[in-house]
């Protein structure tokens, strides 16, 4: 099941460099986004529990992230909102959150941007080296 929209994925990949984005391509870009979200959310979670709150703040998930390791580049500015809030939001709560602050979710969604621009860049990548034009599933790895 998506959970973000199929449109912002194929913006990304397309902002990275990519031609032509096949659907599987994005259905899987789709996967691993939000399985990244969720993990990094998890993380969160722990991390709040442990200063004994129950909302996941921003710094939470800052915390989390340097921990996984994330690039911190956004193709499309510090402004950009790559995903829908609520879509983020939702990935935070499935994950286990009771309560999530506006600026948790903001992070997140930058951090989710910017995690699915590195993985399309290295798709182009290799896409490239196949001399392909088309992004397929298989490009994308994490």
């Amino acid at each position: 099941m998506a959970v973000f929209a199929k449109a912002r994925i194929e913006k990304i990949i397309k902002a990275s460099g990519a031609e032509r984005v096949s659907a599987k391509s994005i259905v899987r870009m789709d996967e691993l986004v939000a399985e990244f979200g969720k993990s990094t959310s998890k993380t969160a979670i722990d991390f709040a529990k442990a200063a004994g709150r129950k909302t996941v703040q921003g710094a939470d998930i800052k915390v989390a992230v340097s921990k996984i390791g994330v690039p911190k580049y956004s193709p499309t500015g510090p402004k950009s909102k790559a995903f829908a809030k609520a879509r983020v939001e939702r990935v935070i709560r499935d994950a286990g959150a009771e309560r999530v602050s506006g600026d948790a979710v903001d992070y997140l969604n930058k951090q989710l941007e910017a995690y699915c621009y590195t993985l399309a860049k290295s798709a182009v990548d290799i896409a490239r080296h196949a001399k392909r034009k088309t992004i397929k599933d298989t490009d994308i790895m994490p």
